[in-house]
């Protein structure tokens, strides 16, 4: 009887120690902030890729994330001691990382069904274009003919 109930005593502890709710500290960025905040970081790292805005642009990328954490109402220290909170609770870290990608990859489907949609205008316009030409060619030639 002892033993089931030291046993029982374990597993009570295991599984309210796993099912811990983490309660995030007054002085660290909210979760939905840290979202906003990294995807915009991201959006940045990405520019910055592209040849002709990174020669555009010669300011230190930190510049540019100064700016971002100031448009969110947040500092670098503000940001770097919530990355160490969370860092530490890599569970919630986690959290915040798949709704930045889940963001992201809504962003690129965003862009890329615009860029679809613009590129099918323009062959609309092209096609319409070359269909005028063509016609232009004929009434030319039946001209010709009939002037001949």
């Amino acid at each position: 009887m002892k033993m089931k109930k030291t046993v029982f005593i374990i597993i009570v502890v295991l599984v309210s120690s796993c099912t811990k709710e983490i309660k995030t500290p007054e002085y660290v960025i909210p979760h939905d902030k840290m979202v906003s905040i990294i995807g915009d970081m991201h959006i940045i790292d990405g520019l910055f890729t592209v040849n002709n805005v990174r020669r555009k642009f010669t300011k230190d990328s930190i510049d540019y994330y100064n700016a971002i954490f100031t448009n969110h109402g947040y500092t670098r220290s503000d940001f770097d001691t919530s990355i160490n909170f969370y860092s530490n609770n890599i569970d919630e870290y986690d959290k915040i990382y798949e709704e930045v990608l889940n963001r992201l990859n809504e962003m690129e489907t965003i862009i890329k069904k615009e860029s679809a949609e613009k590129q099918a205008i323009k062959d609309a316009k092209r096609k319409k274009r070359q269909n005028i030409k063509k016609i232009e060619g004929k009434v030319r030639r039946m001209w010709k003919e009939k002037t001949v």
